[in-house]
This record gives C-alpha cells, structure tokens and sequence, in this order.
C-alpha cells in the first residue's frame, strides 16, 4: 500500500511539474513587434515576431556574457540566420528540426538569431546566463519588453 501511494504522488508530481510551462505559457501577439533595445538597454534576452520570423537577441554590455538558450518546438525551425555572432558563439539544430541550441558570448554588443517555426503549435524557451538560469526580469518579451512569468516558459503559436 506504502510503495502505491508513493508512486501516486511522484506521479502527481511530474504531472504539476510538467503543467508549469503550459500554466505559464504566453500569447504569439505578446512578443509581436520589435523591442527598443539599443547600446543602453539592460544585459538580458530581447525576444520578438514580426513579418512570420522569431527573434531572439541576446544583449552584454560592459562584462562579458555567456547566454546559453534551449528552444524546443513539436514543429520544426527553419529559416535560421545569425545576428553578429563571433568565434565561439554557435547555434546548432538538434533532434530532427525540433531543437534549436544557442550559445552565445556577448560582450558590449548584441548578437541573435531569427527563425521560423514550421507546423509548430508551441515554442518552449529555457534560458540562461552564466550557467545559470536567467531571471524573468532580464527577458523582454515584443515591443514592450515584457517580462514572462517563469523561466523556462512556453509561447503558443
């Protein structure tokens, strides 16, 4: 009886653990619109859509930075083209299309990646900087640099 109930809750538990990013997740017209990210604006992950392409921007200045980004879609990435990306940075597609992998070393400028997604419903985002992973208040979502709820966080396409 001990062992089933056990069971019973780590079972409930991955099930809640696994609704987070969907009890989190964040409208496609959110993130619609480029932010005003310039030379000033704060270290951190500028994230937007517009013309049918995802943007993600990963911003340093001063101390150099290492941004390291898992994105994963039930659809597939394409269109993948770099922003500014130096000796080191690298961004590789994995799991059949369903991966993107970024690793980005920012210092003092901006680096990216845009993208399209193909036959995807969702956008799953798993952050971090420094090896660790990055505060909500240092991702800013569209136009408006909105902040997301949790990190990692889910977008609905």
């Amino acid at each position: 009886m001990r062992k089933t109930s056990v069971a019973a809750l780590i079972a409930v538990a991955a099930l809640l653990v696994a609704m987070i990013p969907v009890a989190s997740a964040a409208p496609l017209s959110s993130i619609e619109g480029a932010p005003n990210d310039n030379d000033g604006s704060p270290t951190g992950y500028y994230i937007f859509h517009n013309d049918e392409t995802f943007h993600l921007h990963t911003h340093g200045p001063g101390a150099e930075h290492d941004f390291d980004a898992v994105l994963h879609s039930g659809g597939t990435f394409d269109n993948v083209n770099p922003m500014h990306l130096e000796s080191g940075d690298s961004y590789n597609i994995t799991d059949g299309g369903h991966t993107l992998v970024l690793h980005f070393h920012t210092y003092g400028a901006t680096d990216g990646v845009s993208f399209t997604i193909h036959n995807g419903d969702k956008l799953h985002l798993n952050l971090k900087l420094d090896d660790k992973p990055i505060d909500t208040n240092s991702i800013f979502l569209g136009p408006e640099g909105r902040n997301p709820k949790h990190n990692p966080f889910t977008l609905i396409l």
